[in-house]
């Protein structure tokens, strides 16, 4: 760590984070990811929610309300939705329906909100990745 004579290194000891320092590191990222997901969980809950008023997998694109869950449960980043026309997007959520909910049988709004969490997951760890490098860079 610096002393009081300055800001320089003396040893390859002031290059290691104390034990201390690192558990805190990662206690603070964990609160914070829990923080950062709440919404998550949320709209993971809406989305249940409104799904379970379909009776079939096809039933859902008429909920048009969910469709950005949906889409997002196919996998699309909100950045790569913004860059799909409707056609495109349409096609998205065609293949989440035949490809992973009609093989879920009834089970098929549990494979909609696990698949929506996994792309909502994804994007969190890419907000917290960015985080965890400014708070390392501000210690």
């Amino acid at each position: 760590m610096p002393t009081s004579a300055g800001l320089h290194l003396r040893t390859s000891q002031d290059l290691i984070t104390p034990y201390a320092a690192i558990r805190a590191g990662f206690v603070q990222m964990a609160i914070e990811k829990n923080r950062k997901a709440t919404p998550f969980v949320a709209q993971a809950r809406s989305l249940k929610a409104r799904a379970m008023n379909a009776r079939n997998p096809g039933e859902l694109l008429a909920l048009k309300d969910i469709q950005p869950a949906m889409l997002a449960a196919a996998g699309l980043s909100d950045k790569a939705i913004t860059h799909l026309q409707d056609e495109d997007r349409l096609a998205a959520l065609l293949g989440l329906i035949e490809n992973f909910l009609e093989p879920a049988g009834s089970n098929f709004v549990e494979e909609l909100v696990f698949r929506f969490l996994l792309t909502r997951g994804d994007t969190l760890g890419g907000s917290m990745r960015n985080i965890a490098g400014a708070l390392a860079q501000a210690s």
